[in-house]
This record gives C-alpha cells, structure tokens and sequence, in this order.
C-alpha cells in the first residue's frame, strides 16, 4: 500500500475523512457523538493525528470531533469554524426576551402563552468558556424542551449543568421516553457528577438526542437550533480543560490560496485567525439566531485542499464551493481524490462544475450518504470514477480505502457508485 492513503470511515451519521501521508495523518470531519469514531481509529491503527478539521459545525461532522476531545485521544490540533466564537460571543451577553427567544426557535404563540416562563434566564456565575457552555445549555434547553430549570438566583456552571439535565429527565419521564435515561448513566459512570466539564458534556449529548427526537415538521426551527447549542456546549464546556490547541478558521467568501504554516494543506475559502472571542454590549435573541443561522445555513462549510508533489485531496465538505464565483474554476493538476460535496447531495450541485481537472480518469470522486432513498446530484453521477461508502446495489456499509501508488490513487475497498 502506498504511503499515501485516504479513507472515508464509516460513522453512524455525517462524515468521516481520513488522510495519512509522510506529513502526518490528518482527520476531517468525525461524524455524530457517541458514534465510534475512537474505537474505529483504534481499529484501524491509527494513533496520533496531526490534525482534526471541522469543516462544518454541524452534528455529523464536529460530534466525533467532540469525542475525541472528550476521551482523551492524541490529537495535535484542532481547526474549527470561527462561527463558533461568534456563537459564544452572542450566548455570553444575552440576558433577556427568553420569549423572543422561543419564537425565533419555531414556538408558536399558542405554545408560549402557556410556558408561564420567566423573562430572563437564571444568571450563571463566572466568566470564561465554563460560563458560556452553561449559558448555551440553557437556551438549548429551552429551544427544544420550551422551558428552563426551576431555579432561581445566580447558579454556577455546575450547578446550570445539573439544572439542565434534570429538566430533561424530567421531560423523559413525563412524555414516557426512556432514550436519554442511558446516556445519563453513561455519564455519571464516566464521573460527570462532580466534574462541570464532563457535566457540560453529559448536558451536550443528552440536549442532541432531545433535539433529534423533535418532530421535524413541527418544531423543525427549534431542532436545528438545540442540535447547534448542543455541540456549542460541548465545545466550550471541553476547552475550559485547556489543554488542547485549536486554530479557528473565518471563512473570507472568496478563494484563498494560502497553505496553513507548517502544514501541506490550504483552506480554500477560509484563513486562520487569532485571539479570543469578543463579546458584544447586549444580545438581542435575533442576533443569537443569526448566529446560529451562520452555522447551519445551507451550503456553508470550508473547503480544504491537500497536495504533494504527486497527488492531492479535495475535501468539499458542506460547501458549495460558491466562493469560486460564477466563472471561476478551482485546477486539478494532480491525480485527486474529492469528497463530494455535501455527501453527494442535490444540495451541493453547482459544485461540480467549479473544479477542472486536467485527467478526470485519474481523479476518484467519493460520497458518504447513506440514504438509498436521497436523490444524488447528477454532477456526481457524471464523474468518470467514483465509489461509495454504501455499496448503491448490495447496500451494505463498504468502507472507502484509496492509497496512491505508482502515480495513481487505488481502490483497495469501496464500491463502485451505481447511482442514477
């Protein structure tokens, strides 16, 4: 096999992209919480990454990430999407209009008049990203349950952890739901009962179950709103360990042609920025919305690009590639592997006529959906060469495994995409 390889993992949920090189191994993307992703590296010999990208923060590509920042697993550097900040900074000011809070979530006005909320939420004590994980876990709480802890006064971060998860096992046991009750005890096992930080984890992974239980056709907005606050939380809740070392990303909307120092990789529509997040005077819960918008809007995502001298990798992620403009064409030189954007769905269509490769037959276009009722974007149909992770016909999980050798990139697993 050649020293060169790409895997795309398969994760219960999202995306997984493996790439080992002479460089180092870098990871993008790890696909949903509590899917695995430790146990499938461990499986597949990987020890240290250099690198784990987030390209999108969304819950089936920055949750595995969050696994493993939680678990301890050797990691050199994260890079993450600077909307992040931008979240935190909007959460960490946002005092009142818990109502206007809701109606932005998709609570209707019927549902509000009989909340018999308070105004404001309770205070939490502190600064710092204990502070603001706890203040997320509270508007998480109440965008997918309509209410907030019954406590009063000023709490701490640990105390506003506990408050949270109460709220929500409280709502199992009304509704007769018993799918949160496991990751609770999973939780107190592993020590969140006195620890805030594994606390705010526990608070991160219970708040994305909830909100993947709500129906989508009814409380979609409040859904979207809890799955982004859960992982927030679990992002600040976990960087207040200190003891990991994160690159934020801005995206720029237009194309960058910049490798990120010390690294064989680039972010094509991104670049690296520095210092903390600030925080504005007074949020407002349409600018928290906003905030959250940006995170989860449609096509949004960064793109990276990997090469050496003899091959490259493309990794679309959730992008549209639309930075590139109307006209503009982003060249492949090289023998590339692509991820198809947006795992292959309609929604990433205009990509594919974005990226001009010089020999598309020694180009390999992967997809990592494992939807057979989803439609494919018919630009990933008319690539020459692709696989997929779930076998089109047979479907069955194959895992994808490309290794370059010889000046061409392999299939050593993977099927053959037979989509139409």
């Amino acid at each position: 096999m050649g020293s060169t390889t790409f895997r795309v993992l398969p994760v219960n949920r999202g995306e997984a992209c493996l790439l080992t090189s002479r460089r180092g191994v870098y990871l993008f993307d790890g696909g949903g919480l509590s899917g695995g992703l430790a146990r499938l590296l461990r499986e597949r010999r990987v020890g240290r990454l250099r690198v784990a990208v987030c390209t999108a923060a969304t819950i089936g590509r920055l949750g595995g990430i969050l696994d493993l920042m939680d678990g301890g697993y050797p990691v050199g550097e994260y890079w993450l999407p600077e909307g992040l900040r931008q979240l935190a900074a909007a959460a960490g000011t946002f005092q009142k209009g818990i109502y206007d809070w809701l109606a932005v979530c998709g609570w209707s006005a019927q549902d509000r008049s009989t909340l018999g909320l308070p105004g404001s939420m309770p205070s939490v004590s502190g600064d710092g990203p204990l502070t603001v994980a706890a203040r997320m876990a509270l508007l998480g709480a109440a965008a997918c349950t309509g209410c907030l802890p019954d406590k009063t006064g000023t709490l701490t971060p640990l105390e506003t952890f506990s408050a949270v998860v109460e709220l929500l096992l409280r709502q199992v046991a009304e509704t007769g739901g018993s799918d949160l009750v496991p990751l609770c005890l999973d939780g107190l096992e592993r020590g969140a009962g006195s620890d805030p930080v594994s606390r705010a984890m526990l608070c991160a992974r219970l708040l994305d179950r909830k909100a993947e239980g709500l129906s989508p056709s009814r409380f979609r907005g409040a859904r979207e709103v809890a799955g982004i606050m859960a992982l927030a939380v679990g992002v600040w809740g976990l960087l207040a360990r200190d003891r990991f070392r994160v690159r934020w990303f801005r995206q720029t909307g237009r194309l960058e042609q910049h490798l990120v120092p010390r690294h064989p990789v680039m972010c094509l529509n991104g670049v690296p920025v520095a210092g903390e997040f600030g925080q504005p005077g007074r949020a407002t819960a349409a600018d928290l919305f906003q905030a959250v918008r940006r995170l989860m809007a449609p096509g949004n995502g960064l793109a990276f690009r990997y090469g050496d001298a003899d091959c490259g990798a493309l990794v679309c992620g959730e992008s549209a590639l639309a930075f590139m403009g109307r006209r503009a064409v982003l060249p492949l030189n090289r023998p590339t592997v692509i991820t198809a954007p947006q795992q292959g769905g309609l929604g990433g269509e205009q990509a594919y006529g974005r990226v001009r490769s010089a020999a598309p037959e020694g180009d390999i276009w992967v997809r990592s959906h494992h939807s057979f009722t989803r439609r494919v974007a018919e630009g990933f149909c008319r690539q020459p060469v692709r696989c997929c992770l779930y076998d089109c016909r047979k479907r069955t999980v194959q895992e994808i495994l490309l290794a370059f050798d010889r000046g061409k990139w392999l299939r050593a697993s993977g099927a053959n995409c037979s989509c139409i």
